[in-house]
């Protein structure tokens, strides 16, 4: 299994992700949403290939869709850096 890093911007996108989704929708909704982004980074952990490349990154970084958010992350050696949680909606172009 892979090594995971969150860099300090990813770890900021998912307080402000925790902040939102609980005083927007409550706790009950929060510990569900929490339930997918977890179970998408341990998916990443398993299979670090499984976000493909996408024409609005950089490469190397890939990019794993996980409920309304995309996980946006690179890999090095064996380890999975994450770089950003991102909404879906957002224009990713600007950000990188």
């Amino acid at each position: 299994m892979h090594r995971l890093i969150l860099s300090g911007e990813a770890y900021d996108d998912l307080v402000d992700i925790q902040n939102y989704t609980h005083s927007e929708f409550g706790e009950e909704l929060w510990d569900r949403y929490k339930n997918i982004l977890d179970k998408s980074l341990q998916q990443l952990m398993r299979n670090p290939l499984s976000g493909p490349y996408r024409e609005d990154l950089p490469q190397p970084y890939r990019a794993l869709s996980t409920g309304q958010h995309v996980l946006v992350y690179r890999i090095q050696d064996e380890t999975i850096y994450v770089i950003r949680v991102l909404h879906q909606r957002m224009d990713f172009t600007d950000r990188f």
